[in-house]
């Protein structure tokens, strides 16, 4: 016989049959091949934003917290390579029309040269002096449109830190109004975005002459854009050679100013305070160079006389003639006036008070006594007044009366005689101290001197300047050379495997539908088995029999995985909607586009062909060696075959005993995946245990006949189908309520200081820096809120420093989490949070101090939230991160312990002091941590108000655990859905049965009734088989999945997850009667005439 015409017969001829096969077919494929397609379309939908996001940028040169000239971007251009000046500032935008505001924003000051990056080459959108463009995002949220009106709000930007003593006072907010001429999408670069997210960032483009203008930085810029014109990669090694010799002395911050009286050129710098490297090499190459460091002192002070705020320089006598040679560190020369206003004598004590910053941008007044060594005239270099640098606020004063340095000074101190001095001498110091006095008094994070003094003998002012440039390097003073287009598609690879995690949670569901496939497959075959008998008596090898029930199969199931494949396009589409209710890029249109990859779907469509053929072959693999009189006697019914009880024993003790090892090895894999993988190895022990049980009954004997003798005998009598149902149903109870266990709830326990949220209740973050106020007081209002400040409590700030957004809403891969300092020893007193682990061979008593203790010069400690070390950064407790610091050199930052839960998710919270080893320059506190003393909703409000003009952000701590919470419920929500669905599945298998177990012994109930065994004792024996299955599954399911919840299960409302779970239970219960009811009523036909 042809087999292709026997094949496609017995296909026609058992399609009713092969049709619930193909259904099977059809479900898994859809679930396998929906959930690969959905990981590409993430993917590709990834790498567009990341492309639109970085356009055609190759590389970018970042100024930190400066400023270099806008022309470096002509003079580094040359040849294939093009550049582009921008000046990126953040500030708050506001409607003009609704008043509606948004934070955060993007500032970026462009010219024509700027679109030619954007990702489609687009054509540059022409912006007036008075017009502005906006992204879609922004103006979405704004509802803007072109020719609407808006207000921009910024804080002018400095070179200096507004920490550093002597900075000047805190800038006021600038705001300037604007007319939207474009709204600017993503193809014409509306997504430009330095950070690593998929999230769009509100965005207005500028003028670069206006913003300039604006905020005083004329022909300034912080960032230049720079890429190849033919789009070859880019050695970034030669590039930041290529710039560095484009570069002049301004580009660093620095000047050179003609010291006459002193016979030398003094080195300036535009941050006040020299970088270490820079002093470094300055020395190097110019040993005679001499360091100057002058400081405000609030008081010189001696024989209960008081001078007020005055200038003190600190040098060594090579660089001043008039000092002795052996000043030592206790001597102090003063000048004729302050000898004469505090009638000084030499050999008298003379004490100085000025402040000194101790921590963060914490001031503390403090306090130095020197001897007098001698007076000096005040005169020649002694008066010279350009010991003083240009320190903001003070320098450009007119009057004494007028300083503003950012320091709590009393000017009310200040005589008719200290004017006149400021008038006659402006900042020439009063008196002078060695050099290495000076630097213990006065150095800080930013540096220890003022200015460099290197002597014309050496080498004259014009050739100084080209000297120098040899010398220096962008690093010294934090300029830094990024490839941002190789960042960005690092990061498009998302540590969220959007395929994998959809696979995962419909593993059962896949493997569900596979078994149903191969046990509805079984179920034809043995129906077919006295036409295998008469096949095998007429001459055809079993093997032949087998290749051509095979070939049935895998018919039915590559049209099955074809018919799949359509309905896994659909399905995948609402799995990317459904993703966009987490990730989105908050436009009204689409955010994930479909995208099927064919390499994807063919290994997909393979691997499900390859599956629920082995699942099939598996199945049917002994019906080839039975003999014809086998079949024959056989008919539909399963043939069954004893195991060695000794094996299954065996294979179930293994299993008791591997989920002991796991129990005791929780320390090292943690007790979540300890006790989870514990439950899995008990369930697999309670499922070869019922083997057990239904191999021992059929050895066993009944003296009679009960209802419940005969439903166990039927059982026993399809060992098959009764452990594949239950395993089913078990493995669907145990992974459904493990992962419903799983769900976070925040409570009311978020006021607790061991919380999430460690009994905080507002999150605060300005889009500009909030700085020491000048008053200087120990519990500073940092929101100015003034009489309202009682509506706050305790207020934490926070610095945030490098990285990126490291949180579950972050699809882009975030190597470098950022980083988040503090004052750690003030949340260690507060006892705030719970630290869950924390690294081998450390004390985890010490809490929050750990942060505050330093092994290795460059490394420090961190805490990170233990979501975010384990599900994004897949790192664990004792792993290291590396950085680099604001001078771009490498340093490492060490996780060593990690928080539970915690509203500090994707981020790294480091001590403050040791964060400021790394970024001295970083400016104030944009974060902020606040108990409301009252009610937190209108603390909220109020705090809302206060801030807008920071562009503040106020949000509850206990909304923000929530919505982290709510990604990974939702994924328990999908979970649901998906198991669900396999657990209907497996349900539906066992109606399959009910109904199977029926057709096959519709004789025997005949006989039943012919001897007068009434229908419902037959019912009787059909439902507690039913209940037989229920039982078992529900039993081995509960015990296991018992199990793998314990240690979550203290971590939620016990009466919330009691109640959950028990509903969950009877529904489980429910669902299964229902089906295998519905198996009863569709495959039991009542002979008539016999009594109920």
């Amino acid at each position: 016989m042809n087999a292709l015409k026997f094949i496609r017969r017995g296909i026609w001829h058992y399609k009713l049959s092969y049709l619930g096969v193909g259904a099977g077919a059809v479900l898994g494929a859809t679930v396998l091949l929906g959930a690969l397609i959905a990981g590409d379309s993430v993917k590709e939908t990834l790498r567009q934003v990341a492309g639109q996001r970085v356009g055609q940028v190759g590389h970018v040169f970042a100024a930190g917290e400066g400023f270099f000239r806008d022309a470096l971007a002509d003079d580094v251009e040359a040849g294939k390579l093009r550049a582009a000046p921008v000046l990126l500032l953040r500030g708050q935008l506001s409607a003009s029309e609704s008043g509606r505001a948004q934070g955060g924003v993007q500032i970026l000051g462009v010219d024509e040269r700027f679109w030619s990056f954007a990702p489609e080459g687009e054509k540059s959108v022409a912006l007036g002096s008075r017009e502005v463009g906006v992204n879609s995002y922004l103006a979405k949220s704004l509802d803007l449109g072109d020719g609407d009106s808006v207000i921009l709000r910024l804080q002018e930007p400095g070179m200096l830190s507004r920490d550093a003593p002597l900075s000047g006072e805190a800038e006021d907010v600038i705001s300037f109004r604007a007319k939207v001429r474009k709204v600017v999408g993503p193809g014409q670069f509306g997504r430009f975005n330095l950070q690593s997210t998929q999230l769009p960032v509100p965005t207005i483009f500028v003028p670069l002459s206006r913003l300039q203008q604006v905020v005083e930085q004329d022909g300034r810029a912080n960032l230049l854009l720079l890429s190849s014109t033919e789009n070859e990669i880019v050695d970034s090694g030669e590039l930041a050679s290529h710039i560095r010799r484009g570069m002049a002395l301004e580009d660093y911050g620095l000047s050179i100013v003609d010291v006459p009286l002193a016979g030398a050129s003094e080195i300036r710098s535009s941050r006040i305070f020299f970088e270490d490297p820079i002093v470094r090499v300055v020395r190097e190459r110019f040993p005679a160079m001499v360091p100057v460091t002058s400081y405000l002192i609030n008081t010189y002070a001696a024989n209960g006389k008081e001078t007020p705020y005055s200038m003190v320089a600190a040098i060594r006598a090579e660089g001043a003639s008039f000092l002795p040679a052996d000043m030592g560190g206790k001597d102090i020369v003063v000048n004729e006036w302050l000898e004469e206003d505090l009638d000084l004598k030499p050999g008298q004590e003379l004490s100085l008070s000025f402040f000194k910053l101790v921590r963060g941008n914490q001031l503390e007044e403090s306090t130095a006594s020197f001897r007098v060594r001698q007076s000096i005239e005040l005169e020649g270099l002694a008066a010279d007044q350009l010991w003083m640098p240009d320190f903001p606020g003070v320098a450009e004063a007119e009057d004494a009366q007028d300083w503003a340095p950012g320091l709590p000074l009393d000017l009310g101190r200040i005589r008719q005689k200290d004017e006149d001095y400021w008038d006659a001498y402006r900042g020439t110091p009063k008196a002078f101290i060695s050099e290495e006095k000076g630097k213990e008094l006065f150095g800080n994070r930013w540096g220890d001197f003022t200015s460099l003094r290197v002597p014309t003998a050496e080498i004259s002012a014009s050739d100084l300047e080209s000297e120098l440039l040899s010398l220096l390097r962008p690093e010294m003073a934090g300029l830094l050379l990024r490839n941002l287009g190789e960042e960005a598609r690092a990061a498009a690879k998302s540590p969220v495997d959007i395929a994998t995690l959809f696979l995962s949670m419909s593993v059962f569901l896949i493997v569900a539908s596979i078994a149903l496939t191969a046990m509805l497959f079984r179920f034809n075959v043995e129906q077919r088995n006295r036409e295998s008998g008469l096949l095998a008596a007429v001459g055809v090898s079993p093997k032949r029999v087998l290749r051509w029930r095979l070939m049935e199969g895998f018919v039915i199931v590559f049209f099955g995985g074809a018919v799949g494949l359509g309905l896994a396009i659909t399905y995948s589409t609402w799995i990317l909607r459904f993703l966009e209710t987490i990730w989105s890029d908050g436009s009204s249109g689409q955010f994930f586009m479909l995208h099927l990859n064919p390499n994807s779907v063919f290994a997909g469509l393979c691997i499900f062909i390859f599956l629920a053929m082995t699942a099939i072959w598996y199945s049917m693999r002994k019906q080839a060696r039975r003999s014809a009189t086998m079949r024959l006697e056989a008919g539909s019914e399963e043939i069954r075959e004893r195991r060695p009880i000794w094996r299954l024993v065996s294979v179930a003790t293994f299993c008791v005993l591997a989920a002991a090892g796991c129990l005791l090895g929780r320390e090292s894999m943690g007790p979540q995946a300890a006790f989870f993988l514990s439950g899995m190895f008990l369930l697999v022990a309670g499922l070869l245990s019922y083997r057990v049980r239904l191999e021992r009954i059929a050895k066993k004997r009944y003296p009679s006949m009960s209802t419940q003798a005969m439903a166990t005998l039927n059982s026993v009598r399809r060992p098959v189908r009764s452990l594949v149902v239950v395993g089913t149903m078990a493995c669907g109870i145990f992974l459904v309520i493990a992962v419903t266990a799983s769900r976070k709830h925040v409570g009311a326990g978020w006021v607790e200081k061991e919380s999430g949220a460690g009994g905080f209740s507002l999150w605060v973050e300005t889009t500009s820096p909030i700085n020491r106020a000048a008053d200087a007081k120990k519990d500073p209002d940092y929101f100015e809120l003034g009489d309202l400040r009682n509506i706050l409590g305790a207020v934490h700030p926070f610095r945030m420093g490098i990285g990126d957004d490291a949180s579950c809403f972050n699809l882009n891969t975030a190597a470098r989490p950022r980083l988040i300092a503090t004052d750690t020893g003030a949340l260690a007193a507060r006892g705030a949070f719970t630290i869950k682990t924390v690294a081998e061979g450390v004390d985890q008593e010490d809490g929050w101090n750990l942060l505050g203790q330093q092994s290795e010069p460059r490394i420090i400690p961190a805490f990170v939230d233990e979501t975010t070390m384990m599900w994004v950064l897949k790192k664990k407790v004792g792993d290291r991160i590396t950085y680099q610091d604001e001078r771009g050199k490498d340093f490492e930052v060490q996780i060593v312990g990690s928080l539970a839960d915690s509203v500090f998710q994707g981020n790294m919270i480091v001590d403050e002091a040791a964060f400021l080893r790394f970024f001295p320059s970083q400016e104030g506190y944009r974060l902020f941590l606040a108990d409301a003393s009252g009610d937190p909703v209108q603390a909220r409000e109020a705090l809302q108000k206060a801030t807008a003009d920071r562009g503040g952000a106020v949000t509850l701590t206990q909304e923000r655990l929530e919505a982290f919470n709510s990604v990974q419920n939702t994924y328990i929500s999908i979970f649901h859905v998906l198991g669900g669905l396999g657990l209907i599945l497996g349900s539906a298998g066992l109606g399959i049965v009910t109904a199977r177990n029926l057709a096959e012994r519709h004789n025997e109930f005949a006989v039943l009734n012919i001897i007068g065994v009434a229908h419902r004792v037959i019912r009787r024996i059909i439902f507690k088989e039913v209940r037989s299955f229920i039982g078992w599954a529900l039993a081995v399911g509960l015990a296991a999945s018992c199990i793998a919840i314990l240690p979550v299960f203290s971590g939620a409302p016990p009466v919330e997850t009691l109640y959950g779970l028990g509903a969950m239970v009877v529904l489980i219960g429910a669902n299964s009667l229902f089906w295998a009811f519905i198996g009863y009523l569709v495959a039991y036909r009542r002979p008539s005439g016999i009594g109920a």
